[in-house]
């Protein structure tokens, strides 16, 4: 099919265009070629159906119910339409995820710090139990505070106070170094009885979440803490807490 036969077929499927208006879109095509002619008798054929169809057929009025379809079309009823947040919104269940949010903060919360102080606790029974099953409890064996005291000096950040109470029943074994919370701290040693304690002290800075451990007991040790002046002191031993209470409050007072 030429160029000229497109467009003739093009006008002829539109139905826009008279015989007339289809000759002079042939243009140069031969009328009497035989695709062309076959599509004017079609076009003649359909026109006159057309023509046909609007004089002999039947019309009727579109009710006026039909005529106001296009205006609602699209339109959803009231009780269905989808409701907004505030009809959504209710008081009460807004308040019960809000409790139960700040539960499970709560919650949360509580079982991180028995986590860490139970880290802690483990910590400090572990450098106990290490030190009475070494064959030296101590790094500067002395009960002369003056000779443990500058020991530390040069080993530690701050100078730890060290104090001997032999006279009341706690007297002086030494001194050692030990690692807490990743720092070097002083540790003094001291005896009762029968019974090794180890009191270390700590600058405020290092100590304060050993100090909120107050009074525990692990693993048959009590662990109690004190701070006094800048530092906190942690006594461990397997002695009765009310004694080695004894002992804290005499190296905190000393200070």
């Amino acid at each position: 099919m030429n160029k000229p036969d497109d467009r003739l077929l093009s006008a002829l499927i539109d139905g826009e265009a008279d015989e007339g208006e289809l000759r002079g879109l042939m243009g140069p095509v031969d009328a009497s070629a035989p695709l062309s002619g076959s599509l004017l008798k079609r076009h003649a054929i359909l026109r006159g159906l057309s023509d046909a169809t609007r004089e002999h057929a039947t019309r009727h009025r579109a009710p006026a119910r039909l005529k106001m379809l296009p205006a609602s079309v699209g339109t959803a009823p009231a009780a269905t339409r989808p409701r907004s947040w505030a009809a959504w919104f209710q008081p009460r269940l807004v308040g019960a995820v809000l409790v139960t949010a700040i539960l499970s903060i709560g919650v949360t919360t509580l079982v991180l710090r028995e986590d860490r102080t139970r880290l802690l606790e483990s910590e400090l029974v572990s450098l106990q139990l290490r030190t009475l099953m070494a064959p030296n409890q101590v790094d500067v064996a002395s009960a002369d505070t003056h000779t443990v005291k500058p020991w530390f000096n040069g080993r530690i950040s701050y100078s730890p106070p060290v104090e001997d109470f032999a006279t009341q029943g706690y007297p002086l074994v030494g001194g050692r170094l030990e690692v807490i919370g990743e720092q070097p701290v002083s540790t003094l040693v001291y005896r009762h009885k029968q019974h090794l304690i180890s009191l270390h002290v700590l600058p405020a800075r290092l100590g304060a979440r050993y100090a909120a451990l107050g009074t525990a007991q692990r693993e048959g040790f009590n662990i109690l803490t004190a701070e006094q002046g800048g530092f906190v002191y942690v006594a461990v031993s397997d002695l009765n807490a009310a004694e080695l209470a004894d002992l804290l409050r005499l190296a905190s007072a000393a200070r």
